[in-house]
């Protein structure tokens, strides 16, 4: 158990690996939201249970063991083994038990502080909140504890506003904030985040994870304002991009979802300029992202080999066993024939012990020759002399296995017609095989293939032009897309300037932020 759970751990952080980096490719090409759902690999890897033994070990094949030696041995009577007793191995720590006990206390710890601290935090907000709405069963409620409109609980789902919410938002971000929480609500995030929190306990010693976790919570966000800004127009995007900027804070709450975080500020900004996807783009990442899960759990599932070396890379770093290592295999006993011992002489009274029984003889028997080790002596016979030594000693030998018929091949000019690949007919003709090569259906066969491979190219040709078009018109709308974030950005760096409700560090920290993401988008912008 301790080794499945090394491994998992192990194999789930290869994974996280992985995912951070290729989430921003995926993003680009097929959206945030398949981006988003890469995170669901290191999760079904922890919870993936080991292949069975059957799977993961090779069956031998039975022709392997045809060019074994038969070994036989001889004697008057069996000659008992002496009995070899075992040191008793010194006593050690079980290291690998402590260390697990270790690892399962400081999970247990991490998600129970962090709970406690999550329950503090809805206690605060909830406390001299103000009830404004009702939409789909959640709760809109006004608070002062809250910098900004975040969603939070479960059992009973809220969405909190700051106390001047309706002063500084005018009422299209209101509606655009209220739809991205209540967002988070529809799509289970709340749910996703407790999971993603406890996956981040059971790493809590693992720095890649922590990274993981918030790269996981960024491309939540920029799931929930794809999902958000489907299909709505430019100045959506615009007013959306004007209340993400005015909600923008330094905070961040492990177990609930909010608008207002600073951190990933320019990547929501650039997000917000990408072109609407294809269905058939969607589509193919959809397949794409079913094909990566599934070969990400094989490949790594316990019992393979690549498990097998994320195992033997820990235990080599850590100097501690994972696992037991498996009992040794019983060795097969040699098969004996019991020959009949020329009778012994009669033995005085005086000496009632009995003679000692002869000693083994090893005997190797091969086609053309037999060898015998006796008492540290080795006998050789070649030719007559060891077909006489084998007439004497008869062992039964391991018989060859049979050689298939030979068969003749024969060309044939006009076979019949007949659909599918059939090149050659096999036939049997007084007891002989032969194989009759068809020419012409070998000539039909090239034929077809001539005309498929010229389709082909054409469909390519046509494919390829399509594909030239396309970029062009994609390279239009990407730069009318930057010149139109640019445009909206200069806007947003006014509105802030002349917005008074906000301090001189958040004015600051926008400001700042717009800039560079200006910087970024006008470096596009050059040719």
């Amino acid at each position: 158990m301790i080794g499945w759970a090394v491994e998992a751990l192990a194999a789930s952080a290869v994974l996280m690996v992985v995912v951070l980096l290729v989430r921003q490719p995926v993003r680009r090409v097929f959206g945030p939201q398949l981006a988003y759902a890469l995170w669901a690999l290191p999760l079904l890897r922890l919870m993936l249970p080991p292949l069975p033994a059957a799977w993961s070990e090779p069956a031998a094949l039975p022709i392997a063991r045809a060019s074994e030696v038969v070994t036989v041995l001889v004697g008057a009577e069996p000659v008992a083994a002496p009995v070899m007793t075992a040191a008793a191995p010194a006593a050690t720590l079980p290291w690998g038990a402590i260390v697990a006990v270790a690892w399962m206390a400081g999970a247990a710890i991490f998600f129970l502080l962090h709970s406690i601290r999550h329950r503090r935090f809805c206690r605060r907000l909830l406390t001299d909140a103000r009830l404004l709405d009702r939409v789909d069963g959640v709760c809109v409620i006004e608070t002062p504890a809250a910098s900004g409109p975040l969603a939070f609980g479960m059992a009973r789902r809220f969405v909190a506003f700051p106390h001047d919410f309706a002063d500084r938002y005018d009422p299209d971000e209101r509606e655009l904030a209220l739809a991205h929480e209540l967002g988070h609500h529809a799509r289970g995030d709340l749910i996703a985040n407790w999971i993603a929190l406890a996956v981040l306990a059971l790493h809590w010693f693992n720095p890649l994870a922590w990274h993981a976790f918030r790269a996981f919570r960024c491309d939540q966000e920029l799931a929930n304002d794809a999902r958000v800004l489907a299909g709505r127009s430019r100045a959506d995007r615009h007013v959306y991009a004007c209340a993400i900027l005015k909600a923008a804070h330094g905070g961040a709450i492990s177990a609930a979802c909010h608008l207002h975080t600073i951190t990933d500020l320019k990547g929501r900004l650039r997000m917000l300029t990408n072109t609407r996807l294809s269905r058939a783009r969607r589509t193919t990442g959809a397949a794409a992202l079913i094909g990566a899960i599934a070969g990400g759990l094989i490949v790594t599932a316990s019992g393979t080999q690549a498990a097998a070396a994320l195992s033997a890379k820990v235990e080599s770093a850590t100097g501690v066993q994972i696992a037991a290592p498996p009992a040794p295999p019983t060795p097969p006993a040699a098969p004996a024939v019991a020959v009949t011992a020329p009778a012994a002489p009669a033995v005085p009274a005086t000496r009632p012990a009995p003679p000692a029984p002869p000693a083994p003889i090893s005997k190797t028997r091969r086609a053309d020759h037999v060898v015998i080790v006796k008492d540290g002596k080795t006998t050789r016979y070649d030719g007559d002399a060891a077909a006489a030594y084998i007439a004497a000693h008869p062992v039964p030998l391991t018989p060859a296995p049979p050689f298939p018929p030979t068969a003749t091949v024969v060309n044939r000019e006009n076979c019949e017609p007949v659909k599918g690949t059939m090149m050659t007919v096999q036939t049997i003709e007084r007891g002989q095989k032969i194989i009759i090569v068809c020419q012409n259906r070998i000539r039909d066969a090239a034929a077809q293939a001539e005309m498929r491979a010229t389709w082909g190219r054409r469909q390519a040709e046509f494919a390829a032009a399509q594909a030239v078009q396309a970029e062009r018109r994609a390279d239009i709308a990407k730069r009318n897309g930057l010149q139109q974030a640019v445009a909206s950005l200069r806007l947003a760096r006014r509105s802030i300037e002349s917005e008074r409700n906000l301090t001189d560090d958040q004015r600051r920290n926008a400001l700042a932020g717009l800039a560079e993401a200006e910087r970024e988008l006008g470096s596009q912008l050059r040719p």
